[in-house]
């Protein structure tokens, strides 16, 4: 499968949740397990269910270590979920590990920038970020980008 076909697929999942999840802190069900399923079909229709999967368990695993601390939500670990399996399928376990580190930064970046705009306004530093920010960011950049690893 290639990086555009899985942006394709991945596109319009991550733009609805980033609205949603900047309007409501919410990622919506009703987006990430279509998209799922989407990617799970795309995946088997190219042949690459195993590449897929580790895809998934790579990029949403440590997000679900986070989730069971209370640290994330659990549609930003579906969300991640489809990610890695459209990675997976695209470009193996490399380029899920540049999904990864790519969505690690932008959400570090996205933390920073809430961090000093509540500074900038004297308030409080926020509670929760909207994660599917950072998920769309890091994953647009990674699937255009490619992998350094190889």
């Amino acid at each position: 499968m290639s990086a555009s076909l899985a942006l394709v697929i991945l596109g319009p999942a991550l733009a609805v949740s980033v609205v949603t999840d900047l309007r409501e802190r919410r990622i919506l069900n009703a987006v990430t397990y279509p998209a799922l399923l989407l990617a799970v079909v795309a995946a088997a229709w190219t042949g690459l269910v195993g590449q897929a999967l580790l895809g998934a368990l790579i990029c949403a695993g440590p997000l679900a270590a986070a989730m069971w601390r209370g640290w994330m939500g659990a549609g930003d670990v579906k969300l991640m979920a489809v990610t890695g399996l459209l990675a997976g399928a695209a470009g193996g376990w490399p380029l899920c590990l540049a999904v990864l580190f790519d969505v690690a930064v932008a959400g570090g970046v996205l933390a920073l920038a809430f961090i000093c705009a509540a500074r900038i306004r004297r308030q409080p530093p926020p509670r929760h970020v909207p994660y599917a920010v950072a998920i769309a960011a890091g994953a647009a950049w990674a699937l255009w980008a490619g992998t350094p690893i190889s």
